[in-house]
């Protein structure tokens, strides 16, 4: 599975949201997953995911969220690449 990173903690609302959001038009189920890098746990987009069947996990870092977007087929992939 590829990894789309997509590095937000020098931006600030909404675009981070927007970035996000951008790169889900290109996510394909059991190709591709995004990595988010984020200076804050982004709650406002977590509630526009769930209607859209998108899941996603959070890991803290130090100052970091490291926030990983997939769809529910793809978890264990998902999980056993993120060393989870």
């Amino acid at each position: 599975m590829e990894e789309i990173v997509v590095d937000t903690r020098e931006f600030e609302p909404p675009a981070p949201m927007q970035m996000v959001l951008s790169e889900l038009q290109s996510m394909l189920p059991g190709m591709r997953y995004i990595h988010q890098i984020h200076r804050i746990e982004p709650l406002n987009l977590f509630n526009r995911l769930r209607p859209m069947g998108i899941e996603y996990h959070v890991v803290k870092k130090g100052e970091e969220y490291h926030i990983y977007y997939f769809y529910p087929e793809d978890r264990d992939k998902v999980m056993e690449r993120i060393d989870v």
